[in-house]
């Protein structure tokens, strides 16, 4: 199997269904504003956007018929991105969440790349440990994550990965395709375009 067609797995009691249309992403509008600060999201209406690129697959979980988790993948170059992934707060913490990411990274053809908040408070920290526990590995402390938004400031994170011993040449090919394909964002000009 590959991260591509995770579309209608069931994972345990857990089923995976592939986001298609911009009516199902009201599946998950509300607990992906309460999940991700407004500098570390999009807005939905830009997700509705990215629907029919062939490099996104945007995931929605369900747990008895009820959307109760997302995913949200890029296929770039050299390595699978995880742009958002999160759980509704209430089943925080009961295995869900660890469940999905041992799923993704079983399905992965190339290293998994992830954004972090660097460890600042309880919550960043313990999101942190999380990824650890399943195997991941901080690769980049320096990151800054451009703006998702014009209005937007860039945001320093961590880069993470499945793969310890990705390479800098990988990494730095894969920072540019974030900033030129996931954020739409032109160093350049310091802006968006």
């Amino acid at each position: 199997m590959s991260i591509v067609a995770l579309d209608g797995l069931h994972v345990g009691e857990l089923e995976i269904r592939r986001t298609r249309t911009p009516q199902e992403l009201l599946d998950i509008v509300d607990f992906y504003v309460s999940s991700f600060p407004f500098v570390e999201r999009r807005t939905v209406e830009s997700m509705s956007r990215l629907l029919t690129n062939e490099r996104v697959y945007f995931y929605r979980v369900f747990l008895n018929a009820r959307c109760i988790g997302m995913m949200h993948f890029w296929i770039l170059d050299d390595v699978v991105y995880g742009e958002h992934f999160a759980v509704v707060s209430q089943l925080r913490n009961m295995g869900y969440g660890r469940q999905l990411l041992r799923l993704i990274l079983a399905n992965v053809e190339k290293p998994f790349l992830v954004e972090v908040e660097p460890p600042v408070d309880e919550l960043s920290e313990r999101r942190l440990k999380f990824y650890e526990r399943e195997g991941l590995v901080v690769v980049a402390k320096d990151y800054i994550q451009p703006p998702y938004h014009a209005a937007g400031s860039s945001t320093s994170l961590f880069l993470m990965s499945n793969d310890p011993h990705l390479s800098s040449q990988s990494l730095q090919r894969a920072i540019a395709q974030l900033r030129v394909l996931v954020y739409r964002y032109n160093k350049e000009s310091e802006k968006l375009y």
